[in-house]
């Protein structure tokens, strides 16, 4: 395994800020062997949320295969029909849309979920945590059948700390969301934990009227905590 290691990123053929931070990290680590196997980007927003919570584009961001170019990656786009992606190749999802059953099974895939699993599946996970009281954290899991579940590779609570604000508390998700995908490739299988969905629902893109409740909800969490740490709780 380590820097010899074959590593397939599926992703995007636009500029993408997930992609651009895994690969940093990926090439900071000394890993070698990667691949890049960029899709057409289909989905188109049907609205504006009214937070981002989401880190945007760099200034300057080169694109993913000016990136690849310049360290020493393969860069393919096409669709993923089209890939030859051999079974010896650890796959990172960075972006991607539903993955083909036949292709999830003969392969090895790695997600890093930005939702402590089962608690909050599906999309929007972060806002989902934070609107309705669950453990805001990130979930790094092997695909397999069942959406946003399965063999867990590590998991992860991140402390609401007093001075955190929505956004900085998103920024430690995402952060740790990078940090525990790259990792994930040198945890052993046997040790992983199969988590099920358990009745947590799969969500989908949270409805303003429930944004609008966001600020509020979280300062009502950082008062309790507070309150329970007075206490010695």
């Amino acid at each position: 395994m380590g820097a010899r290691q074959k590593i397939a990123v599926l992703t995007y053929q636009s500029k993408h800020r997930k992609t651009y931070d895994t690969l940093c990290l990926l090439k900071a680590k000394g890993y070698q062997e990667v691949s890049v196997y960029a899709s057409p980007f289909h989905y188109k927003k049907k609205f504006k949320p009214l937070y981002e919570h989401r880190p945007g584009l760099l200034p300057d961001m080169p694109s993913t295969e000016e990136v690849c170019r310049n360290f020493g990656y393969a860069y393919l786009e096409g669709d993923l029909e089209e890939f030859v992606i051999l079974s010896d190749e650890t796959v990172l999802i960075c972006g991607a849309g539903i993955l083909p059953d036949d292709f999830v099974a003969s392969h090895t895939i790695i997600n890093s979920h930005p939702g402590y699993l089962p608690n909050c599946r599906g999309l929007d996970a972060y806002k989902w945590a934070v609107y309705g009281g669950e453990p805001i954290g990130v979930t790094s899991y092997f695909l397999g059948k069942e959406v946003d579940a399965g063999r867990v590779i590590d998991r992860k609570c991140i402390d609401i700390e007093d001075g955190d604000t929505f956004h900085s508390l998103a920024a430690k998700v995402y952060e740790n969301e990078i940090c525990m995908l790259v990792s994930a490739l040198e945890a052993p299988q046997g040790k992983c934990q199969e988590v099920l969905s358990e009745g947590y629902p799969l969500h989908k893109r949270m409805p303003r009227e429930y944004e609008e409740q966001l600020f509020s909800r979280l300062e009502k969490r950082k008062a309790a905590g507070a309150e329970r740490r007075k206490d010695g709780g």
